[in-house]
């Protein structure tokens, strides 16, 4: 079979979870309660994430829209096979190979004689080739509580009439107990807290058009990690892996050293996802020293120093570039770490490095100019929060490399490259609640060579 043809090579993907089951009637009928969820896993490949009411056989029917179009409905000879089971919280995945920057159309169906259709017309867009060079738009958040307005979160509705290539869940994508002192005691029940916190926000209506519709990448912050603040001593970081896994699948860290930081690329844009979380020193320890810790901090050099693409986005649940205010930050903390790989970065004369950020409860956009005038500026821009309380007073803090802020309510990051351009650019968006932009900010780079 030629591996480029409309036929699809499946590899089911068996996720090795454990939750307790929900109690739902074997009698009720079959639904999808979140998802289809669309996230690439390689260079050809991408995977999808159902979650159902109760344990069920599906099948997956995927053609490309260009097939779709020359003979009618989807041909049934591409058909995938999926299980939902109780014991892995209703959740299957199934990885296929897809063509480049190709529109996917896709069907569920219940693997009954009725073979009834559970999900109206699905579309996706695959990743472009690395490298290709091309008009992009990626957006990105964070901060968002499962318990905030009811069963309404407005921002996503925001999030897809832009029609992003992929989203980023940067952190903060659901909420667990404030204190260690609320987890239960036992695995067993921590492990259904994890799993029972992240149906309550997958399962949002007004979620699932933006999961149907492009592809999501995922890390977290404190708050879907553990506690508030917790860091790398949290008795449960295990649990939230497997969690993390689960809920969104990727291959994440390195064999000796775990964590949900990854990299991807996005045609001529690279994108380095970070774990502030795993391996990150407590904050009120008086010998701390690492946020990262020495094998991602390693990692993302040799990533960035072997990088080729025009731009360079390096993703984190806390800020990096703010360093003047009292809160979460790898340059408050952390601050010589931070500062040295500043220097890094400008010693190597890296090109087309942004940062984006969460956690802060308002939007903002710092520019760091390299005191030395070796390099670039550097850009960070800062999203937060899709759907929690906004910190009214968050720009009160003085920042003399703040160019922007906007603290009035919830928002999104929206990054519109365009990488044929000469030279390269990117415009740096947050929009509010009704789709207006707040702060733009065009930037532009150098084309690496």
């Amino acid at each position: 079979m030629n591996r480029r043809s409309h036929s699809l090579i499946v590899l089911l993907v068996l996720i090795d979870a454990a939750c307790l089951p929900c109690v739902v009637s074997a009698e009720e009928p079959v639904k999808i309660v979140a998802g289809p969820m669309f996230t690439p896993v390689s260079e050809h490949s991408i995977c999808v994430w159902v979650q159902t009411n109760r344990d069920v056989p599906l099948e997956l029917e995927a053609a490309t829209e260009t097939l779709v179009a020359r003979h009618g409905p989807l041909p049934t000879n591409v058909k995938l096979r999926m299980k939902t089971e109780s014991r892995e919280a209703n959740i299957s995945t199934v990885t296929l190979e897809v063509h480049d920057y190709t529109n996917y159309r896709f069907l569920v169906r219940t693997d009954d004689p009725t073979n009834r259709v559970l999900t109206e017309k699905v579309v996706v867009r695959t990743p472009p080739k690395p490298g290709k060079s091309g008009s992009y738009t990626l957006a990105f958040g964070s901060c968002s509580h499962q318990e905030r307005y009811g069963e309404r979160q407005p921002i996503w509705d925001v999030v897809v009439k832009q029609k992003p290539d992929a989203f980023l869940f940067i952190g903060d994508n659901i909420y667990l107990p404030n204190r260690a002192s609320e987890f239960p005691a036992t695995r067993e029940e921590v492990f259904k807290l994890y799993h029972d916190t992240y149906d309550r926000q997958r399962r949002m209506a007004d979620l699932q058009p933006l999961l149907r519709s492009t592809m999501s990448y995922a890390i977290w912050d404190d708050h879907d990690f553990g506690p508030n603040n917790s860091d790398r001593t949290w008795q449960w970081k295990d649990i939230a892996l497997e969690a993390m896994k689960l809920y969104f699948p990727n291959h994440y860290g390195l064999p000796d050293a775990p964590g949900c930081y990854y990299r991807f690329p996005w045609g001529d844009i690279d994108v380095f996802m970070l774990d502030d979380r795993m391996h990150r020193d407590p904050n009120n320890d008086p010998d701390r020293k690492t946020l990262l810790g020495e094998k991602q901090l390693a990692w993302l050099k040799a990533g960035l120093a072997d990088s080729k693409a025009t731009f360079k986005l390096i993703v984190c649940g806390n800020q990096v570039l703010s360093d003047t205010h009292p809160h979460e930050s790898w340059g408050v903390q952390f601050r010589p770490e931070r500062d040295a790989f500043l220097e890094w970065l400008w010693d190597r004369k890296l090109t087309g490095v942004i940062f984006l950020a969460g956690d802060r409860h308002f939007a903002e956009l710092v520019r760091k100019k390299d005191p030395k005038g070796r390099g670039d500026d550097l850009w960070e821009l800062t999203s937060s929060p899709l759907a929690n309380q906004h910190y009214q007073d968050g720009p009160s803090f003085a920042n003399p490399e703040r160019v922007a802020a906007y603290s009035d309510g919830v928002n999104v990051g929206v990054l519109k490259f365009d990488t044929t351009a000469r030279p390269p650019q990117v415009e740096l968006i947050i929009l509010d609640v009704d789709g207006k932009p707040v702060i733009r900010q065009m930037v532009t780079t150098r084309r690496v060579r």
